[in-house]
């Protein structure tokens, strides 16, 4: 029995999993799951790669935007930050859903396209190099746009246009995102309804947290308990068909996989 138990420890090499990962736990992660529910594609992307243990030791040095721009991002930001108030700036080619959008000066008479007095959400500016434009995140609770603005470093006392085209593929992402932004300079606001949950996010928030269990270099008996209770698997664990140790070495197995370089698949 004690050779069995030995042999559903989660296996970790050195490089699997940094110290300063290993002993982050849950309540550094966010102890409540279930907020994820809600959270559009975007966000699943970031929750994934924030708690790459590589990722982590970029954001630690910080050398430059190079080493970000190799994670998909424009600039880095703290991985203990979730979904909800990270400031996340994707880069264009990487996600579909970044709108690029140019800025002219207001004519005689016409009023500006957003102003910081009429936005009932957070905004973020990431000024470009050149000085001739800026990034603009808005964000209400994980519902984000972000902007990629051309023609001036503000979105303030200018007109606002949004590319329509060339459209890229696929066009779902980009289509969306228009509606975003007509909406945000329509009501000042990021409307619910055009951020539609990850019909997969039951499963994946499973996925999420066996991989932080992981992370705790917990066995897969404890990661089952975590995540079916411990009558199932006292019930269930020894049994000789293996159906409940195999679904959580898949879970933790995909978690990785998703955290790793899979979480591009949200960004489109």
């Amino acid at each position: 029995m004690i050779a069995q138990e030995e042999s559903e420890r989660v296996s970790h090499s050195q490089d699997d999993v940094s110290p300063s990962a290993a002993t982050q736990s849950r309540h550094a992660m966010g102890a409540d799951y279930s907020w994820l529910n809600h959270l559009s594609r975007v966000g699943w992307a970031w929750e994934f790669l924030r708690r790459n243990p590589d990722y982590r030791g970029d954001y630690a040095r910080q050398d430059d935007r190079r080493d970000a721009a190799l994670w998909g991002l424009k600039s880095f930001e703290d991985p203990l930050l979730d979904a909800r108030h990270a400031a996340v700036f994707w880069r264009s080619d990487w996600c579909p859903a970044v709108l690029p959008v140019t800025a002219r000066p207001l004519l005689r008479g016409e009023t500006s396209s957003l102003t910081e007095e009429k936005l009932a959400c957070l905004t973020k500016v990431l000024p470009h190099h050149d000085g001739n434009g800026a990034d603009v995140l808005f964000n209400t609770d994980g519902r984000l746009l972000q902007l990629e603005l051309t023609g001036s470093a503000s979105f303030a006392e200018v007109a606002l246009s949004a590319a329509v085209i060339p459209m890229p593929e696929p066009a779902s992402a980009r289509v969306l995102a228009i509606r975003r932004f007509t909406h945000l300079v329509a009501s000042g606001s990021l409307r619910p309804m055009l951020y539609p949950p990850e019909r997969r996010a039951p499963r994946l928030t499973k996925v999420l947290i066996a991989l932080d269990c992981w992370q705790e270099r917990q066995s897969y008996r404890d990661i089952a308990v975590r995540l079916h209770g411990q009558r199932r698997v006292d019930e269930q664990w020894n049994d000789p068909r293996d159906h409940l140790r195999d679904q959580i070495r898949r879970a933790v197995y995909y978690g990785r996989n998703l955290m790793t370089g899979g979480y591009r698949q949200f960004l489109h």
